[in-house]
């Protein structure tokens, strides 16, 4: 204390060096709603954090969608891609893909050796909340017309789930992101009025969703290959356990949203219904004709695993809410 009125911390010698700071440099000083304050240098964010470099040699096009991804949901939102010989026409057909299947970064600046892409979404427009609830509908609408598709041999409404899936991507990439950018940008947290570990169960719950989403497309998948010649009922009980599975669901969706202890236990508690209704099944499907029998066995797996990352869901939703 200095003066009576004034408070005097030291920085780590290291940090203040790695940051290139100087006598008479300004800091950013942020109080935060939790109590912490987080001290940054000025544009520290926006120089080192915002921005990715990508040196194009030795990337394949597959490597690059892969990677590009990977930057965006890192948080990144400038990526400046380069090649001293030249951009290959397969890895820019990748870059543009990439764009279509992202929400947010466009290019910005293109030439022969250098790409710039550029997000252009304001994270204060985005809800993760908004998101991960659009997220829920859309895997759950999924998961019913996948069953709906197997039990009346539906190939045109398989085929539509299957390309459902990129949308539910989209938003798993986005909220995790979203994650992401406040954990490299903490005056986000106040501007958006989020905590940390809200965001953070926000970010898990979707990749919960995420996976339901690709169980459904693998009941769709399998339904295009299924005979439809196996025993009469069989469809009814699978049926059944589908709906089981999404009771499960919308129980652990409503606890986490609406912080609800009690749904958040009643959805676990239904788990091992769904486990015995599976096993069951699963004797059943082994006496059919062996055509029928890989098809229907990851049917009934895929509506079994739903289940589980529902109750995981409920398990994330218990967790938040005992650390408040």
């Amino acid at each position: 204390m200095t003066g009576g009125s004034t408070y005097i911390i030291s920085l780590p010698k290291s940090w203040a060096l790695e940051r290139d700071i100087k006598a008479g440099d300004s800091l950013v000083v942020a109080p935060r709603s939790d109590g912490t304050v987080v001290i940054s240098s000025e544009g520290d964010f926006e120089k080192k954090v915002n921005t990715k470099q990508l040196k194009l040699d030795g990337y394949t096009a597959q490597t690059l969608i892969r990677s590009l991804i990977g930057t965006y949901m890192a948080g990144y939102t400038i990526v400046e891609m380069a090649d001293n010989k030249g951009i290959k026409p397969d890895l820019r057909s990748a870059i543009m893909r990439f764009t279509r299947m992202v929400i947010g970064p466009e290019i910005i600046e293109e030439s022969e050796r250098r790409i710039i892409l550029k997000d252009l979404i304001d994270p204060s427009e985005f809800s993760q909340r908004k998101g991960l609830k659009r997220m829920y509908l859309m895997v759950k609408k999924m998961h019913e017309d996948a069953i709906l598709s197997f039990e009346g041999g539906n190939i045109t409404l398989a085929k539509d789930v299957i390309e459902r899936d990129g949308d539910v991507d989209r938003l798993y990439w986005m909220i995790t992101k979203h994650y992401n950018m406040l954990l490299a940008n903490p005056k986000l947290i106040d501007n958006l009025e989020i905590t940390r570990e809200r965001s953070l169960s926000y970010m898990l719950v979707s990749r919960s969703m995420e996976r339901i989403g690709d169980h459904a497309v693998r009941i769709a998948r399998n339904t295009m290959i299924s005979s439809d010649g196996f025993k009469e009922g069989l469809k009814d009980e699978i049926r059944k356990e589908s709906e089981l599975s999404m009771k499960i669901l919308d129980c652990a969706a409503d606890s986490f949203f609406e912080e609800d202890l009690n749904k958040a236990n009643a959805s676990i508690d239904m788990r091992d219904k769904l486990e015995r209704m599976n096993d069951k099944l699963m004797k059943v499907v082994k006496e059919e004709r062996k055509v029928d029998v890989t098809p229907l066995s990851y049917i009934l797996e895929s509506i079994s695993r739903t289940g589980s990352y529902a109750t995981d869901i409920s398990e994330i939703s218990i967790n938040y809410i005992m650390s408040g």
